[in-house]
């Protein structure tokens, strides 16, 4: 039984790291993409958490931030603050954190992506220490599998 549960563990842990492995990269392409984006200014017209149910059932909140640019009028919706970081557990406390920072009224530099303008964040900068973690956990987590069996060849008889 234990050995089934140990089985079961690395198994899991060599799925997560393979997430991460693959994910984490697409990524930060897209971090380093949206430091060279052109930005313009725009006011917040809405800003609110919202509860969603997932594909399996599982809430998750998500920060609904809605806006105009300042020289035009047209609006903006933002589906992502900032690129690089993950939602942990079901994302509230940073939904709400986020609609507190982007109130509505609040003027705003709105980056876009000048291949497609409908593609748009609020924070070009983000830290990469979280997606240096996330890629060195990912990195550890596949290699654990090969790490126990070289040290089981080693222990054996």
């Amino acid at each position: 039984m234990l050995r089934q549960c140990l089985l079961f563990s690395v198994l899991a842990g060599f799925i997560l790291g393979l997430f991460f492995t693959v994910t984490v990269p697409f990524e930060i392409r897209q971090m380093a993409d949206a430091r060279g984006w052109p930005s313009r200014k725009g006011i917040i017209t809405k800003s609110a958490a919202s509860r969603k149910v997932g594909l399996l059932g599982r809430p998750y909140w998500t920060a609904d931030i809605c806006g105009s640019y300042k020289d035009n009028g047209v609006g903006f919706c933002v589906s992502r603050v900032r690129y690089g970081e993950f939602r942990l557990g079901d994302g509230k406390a940073s939904s709400l954190q986020a609609v507190a920072k982007y109130h509505v009224g609040k003027e705003v530099d709105v980056f876009y992506s000048t291949n497609n303008p409908g593609k748009v964040i609020l924070e070009a900068d983000a830290p990469w220490s979280t997606m240096v973690a996330a890629l060195g956990l990912g990195t550890a987590l596949l290699l654990l599998p090969v790490l126990l069996f070289v040290l089981r060849m080693a222990l054996a008889p």
